[in-house]
């Protein structure tokens, strides 16, 4: 899904399934389009990178319904000037791998929790777990009773559940 912003934000079309998510993320006001807001800052966020002004990359993760997350991205197009060029966000579901780093920042796991969180979610066990992270099994189940108290779940099923949305 594509929504294409001119050089100075002004919208100049969008995809027909771009019209329908943005129509859920914001109910539009009588007579008005649905553009959302996410989509705008990650559109100034490609300007803001553009001007030195933040480092860091056009791109936002947005919850939309039901466990469905979205991912928006912005990035220059044509072959004008860059600051003349048009700038088209696209909008995808969110990769499994996506969700779980947003879970992670949410529930404030450390590195080696999320990293442990995302092989899980790879579908590895836990003696694949320690032995792709040159752990002990111990310490992976350690470090899973810390994720399972961080984000109140009792279980593996329960903890990917929750992770990936569904």
């Amino acid at each position: 899904m594509v929504l294409l912003l001119s050089h100075d934000l002004h919208v100049l079309g969008q995809t027909p399934e771009t019209h329908e998510y943005l129509r859920v993320l914001v109910p539009p006001g009588q007579g008005r389009p649905p553009i959302q807001a996410s989509a705008y800052n990650v559109a100034v966020q490609l300007l803001a990178r553009e001007d030195g002004v933040d480092p860091h990359p056009p791109y936002a993760r947005v919850h939309l319904s039901d466990g469905l997350w979205l991912t928006l991205r912005a990035a220059r197009m044509g072959s004008a000037r860059p600051s003349e060029r048009n700038i088209a966000v696209t909008i995808e579901e969110a990769s499994p791998g996506e969700r779980v780093a947003v879970f992670a920042r949410a529930f404030g796991l450390g590195d080696r929790e999320a990293e442990v969180l995302g092989r899980l979610v790879a579908g590895a066990d836990t003696r694949e777990v320690a032995s792709r992270m040159f752990l002990s099994e111990c310490t992976v189940q350690d470090h899973l009773k810390s994720v399972f108290a961080k984000t109140a779940v009792h279980s593996r099923r329960a903890l990917l559940a929750r992770a990936l949305g569904t």
